[in-house]
């Protein structure tokens, strides 16, 4: 870098970017003081920790583990599925329980998996479903049986 002439007598200007040369002689810091440690939440009677009614950050999951997956809002849907299906068995002769007894078993595992609310729903959609299969499997059963009593041979006349 180049300065216009100055006049007899004047120094340049210093550059404000130069390095600095430090002394060597110059006295060592003091070694850092520490705070002392805070106790242990549990240490203040009457004050649990984290309070009550504590919602965290809604949508950014927990603030102490910002990386942790956070649950899946809502209902999980195949649940709210295996329930209704469970329950048309009833007015359709039971196929769409066999339905919902898929989908509240693969609702369970996804519920347990993600947190996800749901987990009860799916749990009566497979016990509904499960009812309905086995009256109409008894149902079968009974009508075969009553046929099959009621039924005449021709030597019988």
């Amino acid at each position: 870098m180049t300065y216009p002439p100055h006049p007899e007598g004047t120094p340049p200007p210093a550059d404000p970017y130069a390095p600095l040369d430090y002394p060597s002689n110059f006295p060592a810091m003091p070694p850092p003081v520490y705070p002392a440690p805070y106790p242990a939440p549990a240490a203040y009677p009457g004050y649990p920790y984290p309070p009550p009614g504590y919602p965290g950050y809604p949508g950014y999951g927990d603030p102490y583990d910002p990386y942790r997956p956070t649950k899946p809002p809502g209902t999980n849907g195949k649940a709210i599925a295996a329930l209704v299906t469970s329950l048309a068995g009833l007015l359709l002769c039971g196929l769409p329980s066999i339905a919902g007894i898929i989908l509240g078993i693969v609702a369970m595992r996804e519920t347990k998996r993600t947190g996800q609310d749901g987990f009860g729903l799916a749990v009566a959609g497979v016990a509904i479903g499960a009812v309905i299969i086995a009256l109409i499997v008894l149902y079968i059963a009974f009508v075969v049986i009553l046929a099959a009593s009621t039924t005449t041979s021709p030597s019988s006349y």
